[in-house]
């Protein structure tokens, strides 16, 4: 029963990225057509993702849709394995209810991945 939930999931997802349906396909009362991330009320912003990669220095993450990334966490054999980034949908959110910037930025701060195991950080930008 369980294979068959989630080969039901992977099918309607498959269905969702090939035919562009959009959440209003698997919601009651769904979105409008035109509908956003924006829309749906987390925070976050409809975007293309910037991550670029060389031989020399690997794979870098600058920004992605949970926002502008701040630090990579790198292992023992320099490969990322998480990210620390700052939400700017959330920042600007809170900016405009009348938090103080600062705040707003420190408390939209995150994380992805295994980063908190990060052997080194890294800024993305300058290493």
């Amino acid at each position: 029963m369980v294979c068959d939930a989630i080969n039901v999931a992977m099918r309607e997802l498959f269905l969702q990225i090939v035919y562009g349906r959009t959440q209003t396909a698997f919601s009651e009362g769904g979105l409008p057509i035109g509908a956003g991330l924006e829309d749906l009320g987390k925070g976050l912003c409809s975007m293309v993702g910037t991550i670029h990669s060389t031989k020399q220095k690997g794979v870098r993450y600058l920004s992605l849709t949970e926002g502008y990334i701040l630090e990579l966490g790198l292992d023992k054999n320099d490969e990322v394995i998480g990210y620390k980034f700052v939400n700017l949908g959330k920042v600007m959110d809170a900016i405009k209810k009348g938090v103080d910037p600062k705040e707003a930025y420190e408390k939209n701060i995150g994380t992805y991945g295994r980063f908190n195991e990060a052997v080194k950080t890294i800024d993305p930008r300058k290493q």
